[in-house]
């Protein structure tokens, strides 16, 4: 239907910068802190038919702002804003396919709008984003929290986090390597129980009292995890996460009906990593994902939904620069069914990505 062209920021790799210490107390305990900034400047994941990137503002965001106390055997508690437990889980990836690939695809066209199929240039009212993860990401937002870490036990980590707005995750890591075989997995529980959009403000005048504009005692469940191995002699590896959501009390408007809906995802890569030229591992990849249902855990009036994803990719590390540069095609199809039965099929989105990343 449409083709365009558009530069930006963001993708799997968003600009930032970070302060960042840690100082030894004694010979056992350690304090540290972390703090991040991140600036996109005309996001790729909010571009979309109806603008250009020059069209968009730029973003800034404090994203993590945290200090911890380390123990050697009593584990590491933490404070402040950034990752809880589960942040980061479904992102592990052995393969350094780097800013070519990510389960979270839609941080790449994510906002563009679903092209009905039925009609040219008519669009529907939902985005490529909602269909494929629903009202957030696979990969945990950043929030308020205390969290608990325990010491590495054969390779194993416990995590468990509490956070603002009645939020609680769990996650359990493992990393380690056999006979040249590197494998990391995880897996992981959030439970989040306040979407509840207040009244606030009408015509100045702060509404007494708590109340509830929509999405009244929404309650989101995601259980999760990721796995990852790579054979370091040859460089193949096998990249692959996967996650279901369970959704309670979605509502159209407040004082309406309730629904409860689920959803679920996963996510396969694989492909080799090998350092052929001498300047850093080159990484060749295909990928594939299929989201069920998502688009029903945001829109009630959605009954069922269906979308697939592909692509494949190459990352080049430049170990002298500290620099990475990819190149990805990706490709989206779907469709989706309402409640009454009637079914939308959706114009098929492709797009080819270049872009590049320098560490400093």
């Amino acid at each position: 239907v449409r083709s365009d062209t558009y530069i930006g920021d963001g993708g799997n790799y968003g600009s930032r910068w970070r302060f960042k210490g840690e100082a030894k107390i004694n010979a056992e305990l350690t304090a540290g802190f972390l703090y991040e900034y991140g600036i996109s400047n005309n996001q790729i994941n909010n571009v979309n038919q109806g603008n250009g990137g020059d069209d968009l503002t730029e973003t800034f965001a404090l994203r993590d702002t945290t200090v911890w106390l380390r123990h050697s055997r009593l584990g590491m508690l933490k404070i402040g804003h950034g990752s809880t437990s589960t942040d980061n889980l479904v992102l592990i990836d052995l393969g350094n396919m780097g800013g070519a690939s990510t389960p979270d695809v839609t941080l790449y066209g994510g906002a563009m709008r679903m092209a009905d199929a039925a009609a040219v240039d008519t669009y529907t009212a939902s985005t490529w984003a909602q269909m494929i993860r629903g009202h957030e990401s696979w990969d945990t937002s950043r929030r308020n929290h205390v969290l608990y870490e325990t010491p590495t036990l054969h390779g194993f980590t416990l995590q468990a986090a509490v956070a603002e707005d009645n939020y609680w995750d769990i996650a359990l890591r493992y990393a380690g390597e056999f006979n040249g075989v590197r494998v990391a997995f995880g897996i992981g529980y959030q439970e989040d129980t306040e979407f509840n959009q207040p009244l606030g403000l009408a015509a100045g005048v702060l509404t007494p009292g708590v109340a509830c504009a929509g999405q009244c005692n929404q309650k989101a469940t995601d259980l999760k995890g990721a796995f990852s191995v790579i054979h370091t002699p040859t460089g193949l590896f096998i990249t692959t996460s996967a996650g279901r959501r369970e959704v309670e009390n979605l509502q159209a408007a407040a004082g309406g009906a309730t629904f409860n809906r689920d959803g679920n995802y996963w996510h396969l890569a694989a492909g080799v990593s090998r350092n052929f030229f001498g300047i850093g591992n080159t990484t060749l990849f295909g990928e594939y994902g299929n989201h069920q249902d998502m688009l029903a855990t945001v829109n009630v009036a959605v009954g069922s939904s269906d979308a697939t994803n592909w692509g494949l990719g190459i990352n080049q590390t430049v170990d002298a620069a500290a620099m990475d540069i990819f190149l990805a095609y990706k490709h989206f199809e779907g469709d989706f069914t309402s409640t009454a039965g009637a079914r939308t099929n959706v114009r098929d989105l492709d797009m080819l990505i270049l872009g590049t990343r320098i560490n400093f």
